[in-house]
């Protein structure tokens, strides 16, 4: 279904999405229909050859409703480490109110207080923009049933 059909008359598919949901969290899944996406190349910046495959990165179009859900799963989990004070307090990433301009502060404030104080400052940068494609997605279901407590169907869902 169209997105614009689906803002257009929400209040009368509401109830219906919402069955949808959280259908999905309690199965912990997705069904198969809402598992397909359309991707599309785009150039990963501008000016690079494209000419060269390697100048492209895939780009996925979610159905809608994969979004929806997804959207719900992220603020569920999101709230649950957060009230639970489980996500490291440095960490920017995945947070309301935190940012790469808030981490960049954090690293700028540590560095002038170490300075303040006369101490030697080293600084090791590490460019990780396509670190999460090299996550182990056994270690990473393990890391969350361990250290965060996920369950089963969460565990399942993700």
């Amino acid at each position: 279904m169209p997105t614009f059909l689906v803002r257009e008359f929400v209040d009368i598919l509401l109830p219906y999405l919402t069955t949808m949901v959280n259908a999905s969290l309690q199965q912990g899944r997705l069904p198969i229909s809402q598992k397909h996406a359309v991707v599309i190349p785009l150039l990963k910046k501008p000016g690079l050859d494209a000419s060269d495959l390697a100048s492209f990165r895939p780009v996925s179009n979610l159905t809608f409703m994969s979004k929806v859900v997804e959207r719900a799963v992220a603020e569920q989990l999101n709230s649950c480490l957060t009230d639970n004070k489980l996500l490291p307090s440095c960490q920017s990433a995945y947070r309301r109110h935190h940012s790469t301009e808030t981490a960049l502060l954090h690293v700028w404030s540590d560095v002038l207080t170490a300075a303040d104080s006369r101490r030697v400052t080293l600084l090791s940068l590490i460019e990780l923009s396509a670190a999460f494609d090299c996550v182990d997605h056994d270690i990473l279901l393990e890391r969350l049933r361990i250290s965060f407590g996920l369950d089963d169907i969460v565990l399942r869902w993700i």
